[in-house]
């Protein structure tokens, strides 16, 4: 305090001795200006005002932190100047037991409580959905762990690219499943996946079943038709990203081919707070802000603003922690600033066309610039331009591997934060 009030009087003094020359400003003129009105006071204090208020207050928007600066930030010299600890310990995976990113109990109990009925003869299926980043293939694994211990047949089932066909499934399904290698007929397909014993067949990346293209329907109507005809004999377990599973819901009607839903919810503020203590813990750093970890669950820690400010998303939690902190006097001691509002600013200067390809993108998983044009049916070039612009801004993500043909995602430090801006513009529902 006293710091702040030696630097109000410097900056007070400095202005005006700096008008003592102009006669406006000379302290006997002050009550009476030259026409013999009085002076407007309030723009003799302003200089100095916004010297003080620039300096130590700050506006909200000056402290939001640049959408690309959140999605830059593992490429950033800060980053990498940062504890080898500290990077192992918030790296954007689950840390096995030491933390509850890997899943709710509650939801590997739902979907054990789907699989029994189905066990005892029910006609049972499952599709589980949730937001990028909340585990739905965690979930997923944990469950075929702890059926496979009772002798159970499984099959995962990653989907890697789009399916663009019924052939194009039928393939995918029967090399999968380890079924002899041919050119199924749907009907014939059926009839083979029925004679295999009861399985428990669990298929991930929903998301590349969705394409708003003319051959669309021909695929989604092959996935109904043998689900409905075998989710007696075989349990039927499959996990979506919500936008998708919401396209496929709303345009095809996919919600009635299982007979249950379940939402992966995101961490609650509590749920984060712990996560993230337990990652600081990991690293080896034992105080935040002179408070002991063991007494940082309390509801005014310092973690907690985190907690509420990334609103259940993992990836924003480990980008604040990482991004205020800096190290205190003692040995392993962090001190931890609040975290700010990420600035939206260069989303609503895009066209709509750039927000819709977001949209799509979210919807689709990820999206090839050939896939690109012919969702918006333009030229390829054209859709390379738009996707590779919307890279170098920091929204997307070229995904390199053989498997994605060169297909853009939404980056997922910032998927969440970007598909809420969507909704709340009506890109989304």
């Amino acid at each position: 305090m006293a710091n702040f009030i030696q630097t109000v009087e410097l900056l007070w003094l400095n202005h005006s001795y700096s008008n003592l020359d102009k006669p406006e400003t000379h302290w006997h003129t002050l009550a009476i200006s030259k026409d013999g009105s009085m002076p407007n006071i309030s723009n003799w204090f302003t200089q100095p005002w916004q010297q003080i208020k620039q300096r130590f207050m700050s506006s909200n928007d000056d402290r939001m932190v640049p959408l690309d600066q959140v999605s830059r930030f593992y490429q950033s010299d800060f980053y990498q100047s940062l504890d080898a600890n500290l990077k192992s310990a918030f790296y954007d995976g689950p840390l096995g037991g030491l933390d509850s990113r890997v899943i709710h109990r509650k939801d590997v109990d739902t979907l054990m409580s789907y699989y029994k009925l189905w066990q005892q003869g029910r006609n049972i299926s499952c599709a589980l959905y949730g937001e990028k980043g909340t585990g739905l293939s965690t979930l997923m694994n944990v469950l075929i762990q702890e059926i496979k211990q009772g002798d159970q047949a499984y099959k995962i089932i990653s989907l890697e690219k789009r399916i663009q066909s019924e052939q194009d499934f039928l393939n995918t399904l029967s090399k999968s499943l380890g079924m002899k290698e041919k050119a199924y007929k749907l009907d014939e397909f059926i009839t083979c996946l029925l004679q295999l014993p009861p399985t428990v067949i669990a298929v991930d990346n929903l998301h590349f079943l969705v394409q708003r293209t003319l051959n669309a329907q021909a695929v989604v109507d092959s996935v109904s038709a043998i689900i409905i005809a075998t989710s007696g004999h075989h349990f039927w377990l499959l996990a979506s990203e919500e936008q998708a599973w919401r396209r496929l819901c709303y345009g095809y009607d996919f919600e009635q081919l299982v007979s249950h839903q379940h939402h992966v919810a995101n961490f609650n503020e509590r749920d984060m707070r712990e996560l993230l203590i337990n990652r600081f813990a990991y690293a080896g750093f034992h105080t935040i802000n002179d408070i002991p970890t063991e007494k940082l669950h309390s509801e005014k820690s310092p973690i907690n603003h985190i907690a509420r400010r990334c609103k259940g998303c993992v990836e924003l939690g480990l980008f604040y922690c990482l991004n205020n902190l800096t190290y205190g006097t003692k040995p392993q001691s962090i001190l931890l600033m609040p975290a700010d509002e990420i600035d939206m600013a260069s989303l609503k200067k895009l066209s709509q066309k750039s927000l819709f390809t977001l949209a799509e993108i979210s919807t689709h998983g990820q999206l090839s610039p050939k896939e690109h044009s012919k969702v918006f049916r333009m030229e390829i070039t054209e859709s390379k331009r738009l996707l590779e612009h919307l890279r170098g801004l920091g929204v997307l993500d070229k995904n390199e591997d053989a498997n994605s043909h060169d297909g853009y995602s939404l980056k997922l430090i910032i998927s969440a934060v970007v598909i809420r801006y969507l909704i709340s513009m009506n890109y989304l529902y």
